[in-house]
């Protein structure tokens, strides 16, 4: 059986520099967004996750820009919330197993810890990483 959406809803799609400034504006802009449209508490998740996904963007896509989109999807009443970054680098990301003693690498791990599923694609020349946030019970 295949779940089929109901509904979905863009909710920010905006493209940021490729600079480690864009961390910020993009936790910026995810709080915004989720708060207009009465979804605050996927805020805490979502802003991590979109923090960690733009830090790998900027750090290894070598790109002048990237995408950062977030969306709302309806399905047989759940509500999720989808948040999507893009880049013009066609390498697919690659969790690593890190040393406890690591200062850096661990930014798939939290995607995965604060998710219930990522996963990657082709888009365009580059690629799109997709993290699904499900509400907390």
């Amino acid at each position: 059986m295949t779940a089929t959406a109901t509904g979905t809803a863009s909710l920010i799609a905006f493209t940021l520099p490729s600079t480690p400034y864009s961390v910020q504006m993009a936790r910026f802009y995810v709080r915004a967004a989720l708060a207009y449209h009465y979804l605050g508490d996927y805020s805490a998740d979502a802003e991590e996750v979109a923090s960690e996904l733009v830090t790998n963007a900027v750090t290894h896509a070598g790109a002048p820009s990237i995408g950062l989109g977030l969306v709302r999807v309806e399905n047989s009443g759940a509500l999720t919330v989808v948040v999507a970054v893009t880049d013009s680098s066609p390498l697919p990301p690659v969790m690593r197993a890190v040393p406890d003693d690591a200062e850096h690498g661990r930014g798939l791990h939290i995607v995965a810890a604060l998710s219930a599923a990522w996963t990657w694609a082709p888009h365009g020349t580059g690629k799109g990483v997709y993290a699904i946030l499900m509400r907390k019970g």
